[in-house]
């Protein structure tokens, strides 16, 4: 009988031992998260910064750390769109952008740019999907329903 409780003993001194241990090492997971999600949140406010002063190659460096920090975050896709865009990386620029609305992040002024890319790349169709997306959002947007209207021209004029 006294193996037994001794046994028993050792068993719940096993366990509460596990417990601490796995209850320690998430939370200094989660800390390490979340500091991680906070640089890269203070790398987006920086890269935004040079975006507005127009330092693209900066500020594409700047999202790229974010980027490794952080995977999760449509804002850093969406501003690498813009980047790749000002810098005539249209291929680039188009990825980033469709990440960014996979994630349900989205801007008029991000689907009117996706949208030119795939316009100027003869994808008509996929560019009015993009447009009427970003309508649904954005009803009253002057240049996407111009957008939408230039493209729905050309597949006429295409038939």
């Amino acid at each position: 009988m006294k193996l037994y409780k001794n046994g028993f003993i050792l068993l719940l001194l096993i366990t509460l031992a596990g417990s601490v241990v796995y209850y320690t090492i998430r939370d200094d997971t989660q800390f390490k998260l979340n500091a991680r999600i906070a640089r890269s949140l203070e790398l987006n406010r920086e890269a935004s910064e040079l975006l507005a002063g127009g330092d693209y190659a900066e500020a594409r460096e700047l999202l790229l750390q974010s980027l490794s920090l952080n995977k999760l975050n449509a804002e850093t896709y969406a501003y690498l769109g813009f980047v790749e865009h000002a810098l005539e990386n249209y291929q680039q620029a188009y990825e980033y952008y469709v990440s960014a609305l996979n994630m349900e992040a989205t801007s008029a002024e991000m689907i009117k740019n996706l949208a030119e890319i795939l316009i100027q790349s003869a994808h008509y169709a996929e560019a009015e999907k993009y447009i009427k997306y970003g309508l649904k959002d954005f009803p009253d947007d002057e240049s996407l329903i111009a957008l939408l209207d230039r493209v729905q021209n050309i597949a006429v004029l295409k038939e």
